[in-house]
């Protein structure tokens, strides 16, 4: 009778700790759904999940967030905290979609990288100009108002959109991913300077910050560039001049950089910082990925980024 008592409160207290965890990660949706829809790219059904304020404003603003591989784009929205939602139902002005990888991965620009999308040479590319197309079309987006934020492989997808496509973007967002290296590299060099908000981690375990090769599952991924080198990639486009450097923390920088002409990159580089999206709502440490530093609010920061071009 004793051990079937025990039993019975491992499984009531498992059952208790399982809707608590739900409730954590979910609970923005149970009061804010987000909506889905479907489009067909070159034969295969490409879906991705959105977020609408519920006054939104005419001709809104739209940010597009590529997940990382081996998630999705309900996880993104989690990772992210759920913040550009909030922040978005704050101010009634954006549409934040979430779109869904093939396989739950992106075909970037790296020849080395076993991503099925990659390998099958998944047209991306065409699956992002539909979405901005399904947005004017539905919701009158303005179309010189469209910015992108990629995490890990979606910030690699993310500099492939800013290297072949920039004017679709006012503006863009990278965390955690490092341009290829020459060699392995397949786009073409980018043509044109973005503005760009740069985040690395020093000690990211998978996107080595010094560069070299990625390694993970018993597979490569193939070398890339330093963090450095890839900030300097971008701001060889044009001449950008250092604006500031701020300390957000005391062991994460924000490096501000400005042209003439208005283009704006701003590099977070954080000392003790991990393969993360560090966030005010999503704090679950994940080991394999690393530390998630305390007081940077990425998605924050992110979001007064693409504010301030918005003044020029």
């Amino acid at each position: 009778m004793k051990h079937k008592k025990m039993l019975t409160g491992i499984i009531v207290f498992i059952i208790v700790m399982m809707i608590g965890m739900f409730l954590y990660l979910y609970r923005w949706n149970v009061l804010h759904p987000l909506k889905s829809a479907t489009l067909k790219i070159e034969g295969r059904d490409r879906t991705f999940l959105y977020h609408l304020p519920k006054k939104i404003t005419a001709r809104p603003r739209l940010i597009i967030l590529y997940h990382g591989s081996g998630i999705n784009g309900n996880i993104m929205q989690i990772f992210t905290g759920h913040e550009f939602d909030e922040l978005s139902d704050k101010e009634q002005h954006t549409i934040i979609a979430y779109p869904n990888g093939f396989k739950n991965n992106w075909n970037g620009c790296r020849k080395v990288a076993p991503y099925p999308a990659g390998e099958m040479n998944i047209n991306d590319i065409e699956f992002t100009k539909q979405m901005i197309r399904y947005f004017k079309e539905n919701y009158h987006i303005d179309t010189s108002e469209v910015f992108a934020v990629g995490y890990s492989n979606g910030g690699e997808m993310v500099m492939s959109l800013a290297r072949q496509y920039p004017q679709w973007f006012k503006g863009f967002a990278v965390i955690d991913a490092n341009l290829g290296t020459p060699s392995n590299d397949k786009c073409e060099n980018a043509m044109h300077p973005v503005s760009l908000f740069y985040m690395t981690g020093q000690q990211d375990p998978i996107v080595p910050y010094k560069g070299g090769e990625i390694f993970l599952n018993g597979k490569s991924f193939g070398e890339v560039r330093s963090s450095k080198e890839t900030l300097q990639y971008w701001l060889q486009k044009d001449k950008f001049d250092i604006q500031s450097t701020i300390a957000i923390t005391q062991s994460a920088t924000l490096s501000n950089y400005a042209t003439a002409a208005g283009k704006q990159i701003s590099f977070l580089d954080i000392s003790d910082g991990g393969h993360t999206i560090p966030n005010r709502n999503f704090r679950i440490p994940i080991s394999k990925m690393g530390n998630m530093t305390k007081g940077v609010d990425a998605p924050a920061l992110i979001w007064d980024f693409f504010k301030g071009l918005n003044q020029d």
